[in-house]
């Protein structure tokens, strides 16, 4: 073996070591992700209970107003539901891996560090998506609950109320109640993009 040949021999063990360090560092980010987005759906679907209850042209009237009008809520229901019982969808994400014994050391050396750097973007960007969607979350769940007050101060005297409602055919919520729902589907759609949106841009 040759002075030259047992240089990239240590180089490429050195660098071999660093690689699989970064490789489950960015196996525990994207992890870490997982549980965020779980999280996140899971606050999601809390809110179905009160937006059931609209009659279809309140629904119509919300969606088209809230959500940023790219998503309606049953898309953002049933897929967050989807979300929660088939994690694999988000977590995707190619995480490379050195190239094979076969190839020579120089090739292996360039694979290496060209992962270690891709390694680093994932990461970054994981980190990134996670406080967005940390953060989304929170203002969701405070406003959930807000909502949730505004329409049952009674709590469930409020809920009984709404059914006496129903039975003589007026809507469970009234028309000018709609505006807070509105509200919240906003922050609903806007949770629901962040927590749909893949680290690297690719398509589930």
């Amino acid at each position: 073996m040759t002075k030259q040949t047992r240089s990239s021999v240590t180089d490429l063990d050195a660098l071999e070591e660093q690689h699989e360090i970064k490789r489950i560092e960015t196996l525990k980010a994207l992890e870490a992700l997982n549980k965020v987005r779980h999280h996140a759906f899971l606050q999601l679907q809390k809110s179905r209970v009160l937006f059931r209850y609209l009659n279809w042209k309140q629904q119509e009237l919300v969606n088209s107003r809230s959500a940023g009008g790219d998503f309606s809520f049953q898309t953002i229901f049933t897929t967050s539901a989807a979300g929660l019982n088939n994690q694999e969808f988000i977590s995707n994400t190619a995480v490379p891996v050195i190239a094979e014994r076969t190839a020579s050391y120089l090739q292996k050396i360039k694979t290496a560090r060209k992962n270690i750097i891709q390694f680093g973007i994932i990461e970054a960007r994981v980190n990134e998506l996670i406080g967005v969607i940390v953060k989304t979350t929170a203002v969701f769940d405070h406003q959930y609950k807000a909502t949730y007050r505004e329409l049952f101060p009674l709590g469930f005297i409020s809920k009984i109320r709404r059914h006496i409602r129903q039975f003589f055919h007026h809507p469970y919520f009234s028309w000018q109640e709609i505006g807070c729902l509105q509200n919240l589907g906003k922050t609903a759609g806007f949770v629901f993009k962040m927590a749909e949106t893949p680290v690297l841009g690719a398509g589930r």
